[in-house]
C-alpha cells in the first residue's frame, strides 16, 4: 500500500511539473520598458504620458481602457502596471511599466 501511494505521489508531481513547463513555455514574455523621459513633478502623485508612432492608438492599463494616444494620465498610484496598446492592422504591444511617485514619465511605443 505504501509503495502504491509513493508511486501516485511521484506521478502527480511529474504531471504538475510537465504542465508547468508547457504552460509557461507557451506564454509570451512581457518586456519591461523604461520611460523615454523622466522628470520630477509637484502637485500630482504621478504623470504618465503615452505616445506612439501611429495616431489614435487605444491605451489600456491593467486591462482598463484609458483613452487614445497621445495620452496623459495623472495621479496613478505608484507601482507596476501592464500597459497595452492596440490599433487595428498592427500587432498588440504589451509591456510592464513602473510608475514612480512624484515623477512624470513619458513612454513612446512603436507599433509594427
Amino acid at each position: 500500500m505504501k509503495i502504491r501511494l509513493l508511486k501516485k505521489r511521484h506521478f502527480f508531481l511529474f504531471v504538475i511539473l510537465v504542465m508547468t513547463a508547457f504552460c509557461g513555455a507557451s506564454l509570451p514574455a512581457q518586456e519591461t520598458v523604461e520611460p523615454e523621459r523622466m522628470y520630477e513633478i509637484e502637485g500630482h502623485k504621478s504623470v504618465l504620458e503615452i505616445f506612439a508612432n501611429q495616431p489614435d492608438v487605444n491605451v489600456f492599463l491593467n486591462g482598463t481602457y484609458q483613452g487614445r494616444t497621445n495620452l496623459t494620465i495623472y495621479d496613478l498610484t505608484p507601482g507596476f502596471y501592464q500597459l497595452r496598446l492596440e490599433k487595428e492592422g498592427f500587432e498588440v504591444q504589451e509591456h510592464t511599466i513602473f510608475v514612480k511617485a512624484h515623477y512624470g514619465q513619458r513612454y513612446f511605443i512603436n507599433l509594427e
